[in-house]
Formats: structure tokens, sequence, C-alpha cells
């Protein structure tokens, strides 16, 4: 090899070293950013305000109590070195702040970028070890920080009403539950209306221990091709929906491999959208083995329409147990509706 042969080889390799040292570092400064502008808006009192990473790129998400605060902390993450670009969808005006030290009682738990923020206070010990058990078994695909302290000078029945509230905001996409004396605020975007009026009627179990509760939801809108396989997928899996698997089992029997060839054809009317197929199950045994088998049947799905044609990008496997129910579990026919497989459109 000649002298230029030589020294391409080389060129080569240090640029291929060079990239793969760059995808090494990738994850640790997404991790680093994060981490400095949590910080800086933490120490600037907007420690509510949730921050999600990818790359140099960063989202805050949350309520703030006006617009000026929204912006001061847009301002504060553009600060933050190496961020790249800030998506600051901070709601303005929520009326409920609960930040701890406020002087309020307050409580919030805040769900964005896979993880579920439990900050605030409750009324002791034992509560604070339940209330982080229960956001832990709802919370089964990211992380929770438990962030709770105990103050014992709690308005009356405020630790049923957390319970009955923590169940709310796994309903989220992303948003906050927060609680301030006998206030309450629900806010954040769902995925379809339906989901949306689960939450509301769910709420009412707070409102019956006298809190006040107010819902500020969210519903995407979708385009035109989304919203008629979203329609189309909905009808066909409606709640309720059991010809897919055998009972307690995972693999795809004869008629719900027929139905899923027709998920497969409606999903021609819609080539560019991505989907979550998600695994859902009612509350009957544990809750490790609920997730798992949640997942397992939401594999097979996606391992099913991959062998009849769909893109393999579009489809990402989700089991969230029984964390996720769309009625009452008490009841033979409502758990018979939480036993079902759902495919949610996602347009970004």
């Amino acid at each position: 090899m000649g002298t230029i042969g030589r020294l391409l080889v080389g060129v080569l390799a240090f640029l291929a070293l060079y990239a793969f040292g760059a995808r090494l570092r990738a994850p640790v400064i997404e991790a680093d950013i994060q981490s400095r502008t949590s910080t800086a808006l933490a120490q600037a009192g907007f420690g509510e305000v949730l921050v999600s990473t990818d790359g140099r790129d960063v989202t805050l998400t949350g309520s703030v109590s006006d617009e000026a605060a929204a912006d001061a902390a847009g301002d504060l993450a553009w600060d933050t070195r190496g961020v790249r670009v800030v998506d600051n969808r901070l709601r303005a005006g929520s009326g409920i702040a609960a930040s701890p030290g406020s002087g309020a009682y307050g409580t919030s738990f805040c769900k964005a970028g896979g993880r579920l923020v439990l900050e605030g206070s409750v009324p002791s010990a034992e509560d604070r070890d339940r209330v982080s058990g229960e956001a832990v078994m709802l919370f089964p695909i990211g992380e929770v920080d438990d962030r709770l302290g105990v103050r014992a000078d709690a308005p009356a029945d405020y630790a049923p009403a957390l319970d009955v509230l923590l169940s709310e905001v796994v309903q989220l996409d992303e948003g906050c539950v927060r609680v301030e004396g006998s206030s309450a605020e629900i806010a954040g975007s769902v995925w379809n209306e339906a989901a949306a009026e689960w939450i509301r009627e769910q709420g009412r179990a707070a409102e019956s221990l006298g809190f006040d509760v107010t819902y500020r939801l969210d519903v995407p809108t979708l385009s035109e091709e989304a919203a008629t396989c979203q329609a189309a997928w909905r009808e066909r899996l409606a709640p309720g929906e059991t010809v897919l698997f055998p009972f307690d089992d995972a693999e795809l029997h004869e008629e719900g491999r027929a139905l899923l060839d027709e998920i497969a054809e409606i999903s021609e009317l819609c080539p560019g959208v991505r989907v979550w197929v998600t695994g859902h199950t009612d509350a009957v045994g544990d809750r490790e083995y609920n997730i798992q088998l949640s997942r397992d049947r939401a594999q097979a799905v996606v391992d099913y329409l991959v062998s009849v044609g769909v893109d393999a990008d579009r489809l990402t496997p989700v089991g969230y147990g029984f964390s996720q129910p769309v009625a009452d579990n008490s009841t033979e026919e409502g758990r018979a509706r939480n036993r079902r497989i759902e495919i949610r459109v996602r347009e970004n």
C-alpha cells in the first residue's frame, strides 16, 4: 500500500473512532443538560417544571403561575450551557401551585419524558410509603422520582384524595395532578376524548371527599389520514374485544389473527403514521405478572402485523398491565372491557 493509501486508511479510522466516541458521549451529554437545566430551574423557584431532553433539545412541561413565569423559565433553559433548542410547553395561570415551602398544603404528581415526579407533602411517613409504592405500581414503563416530604397539618381526607388523584396522572400522556388545600387540578394531554371522560368520571371520587377538582385536558388534533385510521382501529378493537388471545395467554388464536389481518389492511390507509400497540389487563392477579402479560400480548400483535407486511419501524409495543382501566374492575363486565389491546396514533 502506498503512502496515500495508508494516509486515507488512517483518516477513515480516525473518523470512525470520532463518530463512535460521539455516539458514546451523546447519552452523557443529554443527561448532563437535563440535570443542569432542572437544577437551574429549581434554584429559581421552578421546581415543578419537568425537563425532558432529546440530545441537546430541551422540552419544558408543567404549569406555572402566569405567562411571565413561563417566559422566565424558558429563558433560564435557553441560558443553560449546551442547550440548542427549547420547546416551552409550560401552561400559565393554573391557579394550583402546590410548591413545597409556599405555606399552603400541597402535593403534585407530574408525568413527562418517561418520568413521574412526586413532590410536596403527605400527612405521614406511612402515607408517603403507600403513595410512592402505588406510583411505582401504576407507572410500570418509566422512572418514579419520589421527592415527597411529611407534613402533618393536612386538610381532612387529604390522603384518600391523593390515592384517587394519583391514579389519574397515569392516564395522561403528559401532565400534572396538583393539589393545594382542598382544591385540585388535573392538567395535561390525553390520547383521546374517551380517556378524558374516564379521568373526569374518576375525579368524582375526590369531589365526593370535599375536593374541588378542575380539569384542563387537551386531546391532540390528528391529521385526516391519522384520524381515519385511529377511528377504524378503535372500532375494530373496542374495549371488551376478547377474540385476540385465549384467557391468561399471549399466543394469538385463529380469530385473533383474522382480526389483525383487518387491522393491517386499515394501516394501509395511513402509511406515514406511527402507532403504539398497547396491552392492558384487568386487575385480577399479581401486578408484575399482568405487566408482563400485557407486554407479551402487545409484542405478539406487533410481531403478527410485521409478518403480514406492516413496517416494523411504525410499531411500538407497550404493556401497561392494569394501570389504565377504562371500566370498573369490581365487575366481570368491567374486567372484560379492561382486558384489551389498543392502537394509538403517534404523529411525532
